[in-house]
């Protein structure tokens, strides 16, 4: 083993590690940190298998009996990360029409259940004889093309469910964060058998996969190990130094009373109201810059201007549609600062959970 060996299989033993101290985890949601533990144990397993197979050992009798299991962790990684999401966005069960998403690792553990199951010495002898492709049954050529187009597909589902989910900033950079670090691994698995493909790559040197696995475990050590709170509600701006404003000439005292200056000025003129309020007005208002109008914001209400106006918009669109039974849905759009109804309906779904008619409906009572 070389040198760049040697460090994948630290990187793998620490997500085992990780992993572990995950399904332990008692505080926040038990079901999200095992969802989380499950996925860092996958990218954990699939760099020590990578470790095996660019060192020969794969090969060998001590570990050939593990060969070809690497196709069942691809399939996992978005089903495993979609349920995670899901969860700490809204709270979802396991429902059993959630079975679906596992089909693709169903087929594929078909697909090769009698290579999994072959005696070592045989599935050896095969492997080594490039024959080992007699004893798969349904598909072989294209699989790779169709758990990328899997990958592809679950970063999308993750996504949609990321934009859709009412949850805090700090909760939305993390989510937004490891799905994108996602991305970033799907990128580079695509990339390395486009390359093959062509020539253009060697398979014994495919550490760019590897790489992206051992970042993504190396950020979660960090948030694990040294800043634990990122899991607990401490906002992300003070967890990782980069993330942070410039707060020249804003003190803290100055901020807290811009905040409660902002408060009172929402509260008592209503200026949601008009549907061309912007940031820059708000500021003006206020006699601070644009850049100090939406650190406040950011940092007292966990928010960026556009969803911190909208809220006090829905806000106001409920007392409407609770109060007055002669305005419609749509008199009461209007009414509340919104323009055109996609928006209205996006925002009111987002802040309360249901839709304004069944909001109605239900004589004024917001989803859980």
């Amino acid at each position: 083993m070389n040198t760049y060996q040697y460090l994948f299989s630290l990187f793998s033993f620490l997500a085992f590690v990780l992993a572990i101290l995950f399904f332990l985890k008692k505080r926040g949601d038990k079901i999200a940190n095992r969802l989380l533990g499950t996925y860092v144990l996958l990218f954990g397993y699939n760099v020590f298998y990578n470790v095996l197979y660019w060192s020969g050992k794969l090969y060998t009798p001590k570990w050939i009996s593990i060969v070809y299991t690497s196709m069942l962790v691809w399939v996992l990684y978005g089903p495993i990360l979609f349920f995670y999401i899901r969860r700490v966005v809204y709270g979802s069960r396991f429902r059993w029409k959630d079975l679906i998403h596992f089909l693709p690792f169903l087929i594929i553990l078909i697909n090769y259940s009698r290579v999994y199951l072959m005696a070592p010495e045989i599935k050896l002898e095969l492997v080594l004889n490039r024959r080992i492709i007699f004893s798969i049954y349904y598909f072989n050529q294209h699989q790779h093309t169709v758990i990328i187009a899997l990958m592809f597909l679950y970063f999308g589902l993750i996504f949609w469910q990321l934009t859709k989910g009412v949850i805090s900033r700090n909760k939305y950079v993390w989510l937004k964060w490891i799905s994108f670090s996602y991305l970033g691994y799907v990128i580079s698995f695509s990339s390395y058998f486009v390359l093959f493909a062509f020539g253009g790559l060697q398979s014994e040197y495919d550490y760019l996969i590897g790489a992206s696995m051992v970042f993504f475990i190396s950020m979660l050590a960090y948030f694990g190990f040294v800043q634990p709170e990122v899991f607990d509600g401490l906002p992300m701006k003070k967890i990782v130094p980069v993330i942070k404003y410039k707060t020249t000439g804003l003190t803290p005292d100055f901020s807290l009373e811009l905040k409660e200056d902002m408060e009172k000025y929402m509260d008592n003129e209503k200026p949601f109201l008009n549907s061309e309020f912007r940031l820059d007005d708000l500021a003006d208002t206020l006699n601070i810059s644009r850049h100090h109008c939406s650190q406040v914001i950011n940092e007292h209400f966990d928010s960026n201007f556009f969803n911190f106006i909208n809220s006090y918009r829905i806000e106001e669109a409920k007392k409407m549609l609770q109060k007055d039974e002669k305005l419609s849905i749509t008199d009461v759009m209007y009414a509340c600062g919104f323009n055109n109804r996609v928006s209205f309906y996006n925002s009111f779904k987002k802040f309360t959970g249901t839709t304004p008619k069944m909001f109605l409906d239900s004589d004024g009572k917001e989803t859980a």
